[in-house]
């Protein structure tokens, strides 16, 4: 039977769109990384596009990603039963719970790691395209992707699937699993900064790591580029007891998920058993007669509106703040922020005075991407939940307007995304009193670090919002917006601010005078992506969804029907004020001054 459930949840999984968008993503982006010039994602320092180790650091960052899109698989198991309400049917039957968890766990294990078959068949093909730069490529070796595969990917892919999957199947919940995603992956991240230049724990920083990344690091940390082009490390000491340590866990996990699985349906408690007694009393007793009541003439101008949005937004930002997501967040943030502040702020063990504009930069990096994954989730979260609910049928059928989601909804992200940044604050604060630091400043870190820092993630929530309301799916939303954020990691051929989606020029800041004249250039870029993004969520009102229609084309018919009034005013207003920063920036950038590349400054510095 378990091999049955297995082959199921395989075959079933394989009619979703997900898994092919995912497979096909993963081909391109390494297809592409291979035969264009400029684009490896794992080279580095002279060494070839298809090195040895960078075919392995591949593997790591294609793994630590497929983290964030096999939730969907593997979580969406277990839990989607109890959504669908097919779970007392399931239950009802001779199946026994192992061979339910363990039966839907391979299959959707089985997909993911189908899926992680593109990265070779993609690196191979890339180099065999005739425009491909023969002298930055070496000889395909099989060996390399079979290490890579096997001691690193597909480990890493059974942990993360595994812990997911027992949270999942503990919780029942899949925001809880969203933010066991978010949890793992900066924890991963904050391990990395906080010991990761203490040589007396590489050691334990080495096992520690879930996905092996430092392991792998140390065990190639003197090779020289020759050796990383064609050597292979060996499967021993850190990396094999951390690949051990790691299943271990994760057998580990996959035993506690079917210990605390409820089989049963639970049973009625005597909570509710009161209400329903009360219900069938108040139900058998004789109706009353109702006089009917005239209904109020319905009004359409402006203040009826504003009144829906701002009830609406009102609405959006209570179900965010009064979630337990938002709790768990805002503490994490706090919690990661102090623990950096604490072990990065003076690595090298020469004391600075906790002024406020030194902290800024190390709060920032404290959190690091993690405003950033949050911002994606609640982009999915926040536009699909009514679908999820099943009540955008009811939603839909009310004479609100599409912008008023579509604002609303993104004003909740700024209230998620200032809140965690507001703790990151606290933190900071709370460490320069612990120091003995008393002239705290909280202008300067409104003005220099909260504030830019939410225009700049309200950006990449203008993104996600609009991708989400082009995906068919919230997975696929989430998965685009992943390699998005891969992409800009590890973009070398686009480097220009204009160009380059959210880039800003950097801030340097000074107790003295603060930003300086710095700040113009940084806010010019800032309104010129803003007006981008402007642009986007109008687009995301034009292609919104409404009733049962979820076709892309029939909403394109709409759009031109969608943009006559407000939103069309407001498109070319934002166009008008991309148009004009943009004119402003690149006269500043490019003919004003001479603008290099960082290539172009590496050449001259050498």
């Amino acid at each position: 039977m378990l091999t049955d459930i297995a082959r199921f949840e395989f075959r079933y999984l394989l009619r979703n769109p997900l898994p092919w968008v995912t497979a096909a993503l993963t081909f391109a982006l390494f297809f592409v990384s291979m035969s264009v010039d400029g684009f490896a994602l794992g080279a580095e320092g002279g060494l070839l596009d298809n090195a040895a180790y960078a075919t392995l650091q591949n593997y790591l960052v294609v793994s630590i990603v497929f983290m964030f899109v096999t939730t969907s698989f593997v979580a969406n198991a277990v839990v989607r039963d109890d959504e669908t309400g097919f779970g007392p049917i399931v239950r009802s039957t001779r199946i026994t719970r192992v061979e339910y968890l363990v039966g839907r766990f391979l299959g959707a294990f089985a997909v993911a790691a189908l899926c992680m078959l593109c990265v070779p068949l993609g690196t191979w093909l890339g180099t065999l395209m005739p425009w491909a730069n023969a002298a930055a490529l070496g000889p395909n070796r099989l060996a390399d992707h079979v290490y890579g595969y096997f001691v690193l990917a597909l480990p890493n892919l059974f942990v993360s699937s595994a812990v997911l999957f027992a949270l999942a199947t503990v919780t029942r919940s899949m925001m809880a699993t969203y933010l066991g995603v978010v949890g793992f992956a900066s924890g991963f991240f904050v391990l990395g900064q906080a010991f990761g230049d203490r040589p007396q724990l590489q050691t334990a920083v080495a096992l520690a790591d879930p996905f092996g990344a430092r392991a792998l690091g140390d065990a190639t940390r003197y090779w020289t580029v020759a050796e990383r082009n064609v050597t292979l490390p060996d499967f021993a000491g850190a990396l094999l007891y951390n690949r051990l340590l790691w299943i271990g866990v994760a057998v580990l996990c996959l035993a506690l998920a079917c210990a605390a699985y409820r089989f049963a349906e639970r049973g009625m408690s005597s909570r509710e058993r009161k209400k329903q007694t009360l219900a069938r009393r108040g139900s058998a007793k004789a109706p009353r007669a109702v006089q009917p009541s005239p209904l109020p003439s319905p009004r359409h101008g402006g203040a009826a509106l504003r009144a829906m949005l701002w009830m609406r937004t009102r609405f959006e930002v209570r179900q965010v703040v009064l979630s337990p997501a938002f709790v768990v967040l805002v503490a994490w943030g706090l919690l990661t922020t102090l623990i950096t502040l604490l072990t990065q702020r003076d690595p090298d063990g020469r004391p600075t005075y906790p002024t406020t504009l030194s902290m800024i930069p190390e709060v920032a990096d404290g959190l690091g991407m993690i405003p950033l994954i949050v911002a994606i989730y609640y982009a999915g979260e926040l536009v699909w939940r009514e679908r999820s609910r099943r009540i955008h049928e009811l939603v839909d059928a009310s004479p609100m307007p599409s912008w008023t989601s579509v604002v609303s909804k993104t004003l909740a992200m700024a209230v998620v995304l200032t809140a965690m940044l507001l703790t990151a604050v606290a933190a900071s604060v709370i460490l320069q009193l612990s120091l003995g630091y008393s002239d705290l400043e909280p202008g300067k870190y409104l003005l220099w670090y909260v504030l830019p820092t939410t225009w700049d993630m309200l950006l990449l929530a203008a993104l996600a919002v609009f991708v989400q309301a082009l995906s068919p799916h919230k997975a696929v939303g989430w998965g685009v917006m992943v390699l998005f954020l891969v992409w800009q990691q590890l973009n070398t051929t686009v480097q220009h601010n204009l160009l380059l989606y959210g880039g800003t020029p950097y801030t340097p800041l000074s107790d003295m005078n603060g930003g300086g004249g710095f700040w113009v250039a940084a806010w010019t870029f800032r309104l010129y992506w803003g007006a981008f993004a402007a642009l986007l969520l109008v687009a995301a009102h034009l292609l919104w969804r409404r009733g049962t229609e979820v076709r892309l084309r029939p909403r394109l018919a709409l759009a031109r029907r969608r943009l006559a009034g407000a939103p069309g005013w407001v498109a070319g207003a934002a166009l008008l004020t991309f148009v004009a920063t943009g004119g402003c920036a690149y006269y500043n950038t490019n003919v004003l001054n001479d603008y290099q590349t960082q290539g172009e400054s590496e050449a001259q510095a050498v």
